[in-house]
């Protein structure tokens, strides 16, 4: 059985990459990860046992729905999991927690467009009426989930099986991810997630979300944050300096965070194939 993981920025899977990476010093094993052609925009990977394949797929929809595309259609996985970070919604989420998405939700527009109304199909009070915005939500694949969630307990990994919510735009005021969480009943946000279950759905093949929290729902992320470019890697190291030297304390706290959320997936996935759940690491 072969596993693909997708996550929309290298910072995500770095660990994992650099816990296969290979040293001069030591032997080549079949754990080691090598870069693959990938679409424009995206970068994809592959252990040499050909196990598991890894594709960043860039932040937001269309980077998303794009990489999505190539990857079932040239790797073709028995199963995908959806890696990445997310902020929290709920005061019950530290960083470095795990979110298991039991269901996702989306929902489209900016922050302005948003209300609660939007997770009903029709708008009661209006006689109804169709409402303006759209709303839609995918279930997790429930094997999958039972798996996972059977191996973090094992190992004793904090973590919380719960709704995610998939927005347009980054949510970075800590206001808005606790009327988030309040509002439409989830515990993380993010940009990607729902497009990743919703193409991996479309071909019929099982899907599974986790988001470790890269920040609390009474934290705000600095502005630096939502000015880094959508792509899986490159062009951040300039600004991240920048911005770093005028707000040192900011920049620590967020980079430390960012270690502790890229720490907890890689403990996950250390869980995970040391354990052989999705039979990785073995040949058909």
């Amino acid at each position: 059985m072969s596993l693909a993981l997708v996550a929309s920025r290298r910072e995500e899977l770095a660990t994992v990459l650099s816990r296969g990476a290979w040293r001069p010093w030591r032997q080549r094993s079949e754990g080691v990860w090598r870069q693959r052609r990938a679409p424009e925009g995206a970068l994809a990977y592959q252990r040499r046992d050909h196990s598991v394949s890894m594709i960043l797929t860039g932040a937001g929809r269309a980077q998303t729905e794009k990489a999505m595309a190539w990857l079932l259609e040239t790797e073709r996985p028995d199963s995908i999991l959806s890696l990445g970070f997310a902020g929290a919604c709920t005061p019950n989420l530290d960083i470095g927690d795990l979110v298991l998405a039991t269901r996702l939700n989306h929902i489209e527009g900016s922050p302005f467009d948003w209300d609660p109304e939007s997770l009903n199909p029709t708008d009661l009070q209006s006689g109804g009426s169709q409402l303006d915005v759209t709303h839609e939500e995918i279930l997790a694949d429930a094997k999958m989930l039972d798996i996972v969630r059977g191996a973090v307990e094992i190992n004793g990994i904090d973590f919380m099986p719960s709704p995610t919510l998939t927005v347009n735009s980054l949510v970075r005021t800590s206001g808005l991810s606790e009327w988030l969480g309040e509002t439409y009943g989830v515990s993380a946000v993010d940009r990607e997630s729902y497009w990743v279950a919703a193409a991996a759905g479309r071909a019929g093949v099982p899907c599974l979300s986790v988001r470790a929290i890269v920040y609390g729902v009474d934290e705000t992320l600095p502005g630096i944050a939502s000015r880094l470019p959508d792509t899986p890697s490159g062009g951040r190291l300039g600004p991240i300096f920048k911005y770093g030297v005028r707000h040192p304390r900011k920049m620590w706290r967020y980079m430390r965070a960012v270690r502790s959320a890229r720490n907890a997936v890689a403990t996950l996935m250390t869980v995970l194939t040391n354990s052989d759940i999705f039979n990785v690491g073995k040949n058909p």
